[in-house]
């Protein structure tokens, strides 16, 4: 029972960054917003952290996903291929 409830909870967490990554890319893709990106980051985060996904269990993420035509899978890919391009590549090897 450990296991799972750990699980679920890896789940949520996963799931409610998947909306974050979102939000943000809609919130920094914006052409009104002309400022620099830290203080997009900024004012973005200000209003995250006053979001009602921030305290959604599971069961409600995966309700809002489906109300906005998202699968969790689909969401949990989105974060994943978000966070693969926003690494920083591999240090070049010299020939």
């Amino acid at each position: 029972m450990m296991q799972l409830d750990s699980q679920t909870e890896q789940t949520t967490l996963r799931l409610r960054d998947a909306f974050r990554v979102l939000a943000w890319e809609v919130f920094e893709t914006n052409p009104q917003i002309r400022e620099d990106l830290n203080q997009r980051y900024t004012k973005f985060y200000s209003r995250w952290r006053q979001s009602k996904i921030r305290s959604m269990d599971l069961s409600q993420l995966t309700d809002l996903a489906t109300e906005r035509g998202f699968s969790v899978e689909q969401l949990l890919s989105i974060r994943e291929c978000y966070y693969s391009i926003a690494q920083p590549y591999p240090p070049l090897l010299d020939d």
